[in-house]
């Protein structure tokens, strides 16, 4: 008697689990609590026509083996699990599972309908999903932000090449990751603001494992007649009248790097002397042409802003006539020049 007191004491315990002070019967038990019933019916028939189909003189069919507690288990879960679906694959943060692609597209002069000839044709990462790190970490550099942390290496000067310069030649230029802390805005010769365009134009390997990848983003105003400029720590604005010539938009090649360690894209600021053409006036529309010519993402600054739940910290409008410029700063298609 003893031994079948403990067998069903152990079958209990094995069927049950223990919940706040009381025994509750297991998800896999109440699958089997349904299944002995189905299990039992499909031997029974199985049975009975084995014993049916039997010729006289012959030996029964041979009939299932004895069902194990194993095996029951292992039927009763395998029926009472749900498939599950395969999560999606996130974005890789490892650039070292980024490509950069060579895109393929001809420019050509809008003066004279010619082919341009790029020193170096401009460079996508792949996987595209890529880009969307990109536009949530060039938002937060827009307006102040607590939250953005310098970059993780401090002091760090990179060495990269520069496709701006006039001519063929792609010379060299120096630039140094850094947290944001100047912002700027431009309105149009009605005091509007402008609504900034941004294209990730070409992305290259900088050979540094701390920040391996760099991208020039442009930055375009159209229509642009002043620029104001707000600096952490600074009471003032200043105010800076522009005045374009040979093109409709003033356009900044600025740009960011990833921060390997961190995983997240940092604004660089470019170390004297400046690179040529780093501002240059550019044709009406032109961002939009390259977009699509090229393939590549295309943001506004008030899309990026409401994307990541950011506010804009200039106002919509001003009254030109009570701007105190600092100077004046003449951009044209070969760069800009600052006067007072």
């Amino acid at each position: 008697m003893y031994w079948i007191r403990w067998f069903f004491k152990e079958l209990w315990w094995y069927l049950t689990y223990e919940h706040y002070g009381r025994r509750r019967l297991r998800p896999a038990t109440w699958g089997l609590l349904f299944t002995l019933p189905l299990l039992a019916a499909f031997y029974l028939l199985a049975l009975g026509l084995g014993q049916r189909s039997a010729l006289p003189g012959e030996r029964p069919a041979p009939t299932l083996p004895p069902l194990t507690k194993t095996a029951i288990f292992a039927a009763v879960t395998a029926t009472a699990q749900a498939p599950t679906r395969t999560p999606a694959p996130r974005c890789p943060e490892d650039p070292r599972l980024w490509q950069l692609v060579p895109l393929q597209g001809t420019l050509r002069d809008p003066k004279t309908g010619q082919p341009i000839q790029l020193p170096k044709p401009p460079q996508r990462i792949d996987p595209p999903c890529v880009y969307e790190g990109l536009a949530r970490d060039l938002a937060h550099t827009l307006v102040p932000n607590p939250d953005v942390p310098a970059p993780s290496v401090e002091d760090k000067v990179l060495s990269v090449p520069w496709f701006w310069a006039p001519g063929m030649e792609v010379p060299t230029i120096r630039l140094a990751p850094e947290r944001r802390s100047v912002f700027e805005i431009g309105y149009d010769a009605q005091g509007k603001r402008i609504d900034a365009l941004y294209l990730p134009y070409t992305a290259i390997a900088t050979g540094d494992p701390d920040f391996p990848v760099l991208v020039y983003v442009y930055e375009d105003r159209p229509q642009a007649a002043w620029t104001r400029n707000r600096q952490e720590g600074r009471e003032e604005d200043l105010w800076i009248r522009i005045q374009l010539q040979g093109g409709e938009v003033r356009r900044s090649v600025a740009g960011v790097v990833y921060d390997a360690k961190a995983r997240r894209w940092v604004r660089i600021a470019y170390k004297l002397p400046l690179p040529p053409r780093d501002i240059h006036a550019a044709p009406a529309g032109s961002a939009e042409d390259l977009a699509k010519l090229f393939g590549l993402p295309l943001w506004r600054r008030s899309e990026l802003l409401a994307r990541f739940g950011l506010e804009e910290i200039f106002p919509e409008t001003i009254n030109p006539s009570t701007v105190k410029p600092i100077g004046t700063l003449i951009i044209s298609p070969e760069g800009a020049e600052a006067r007072r």
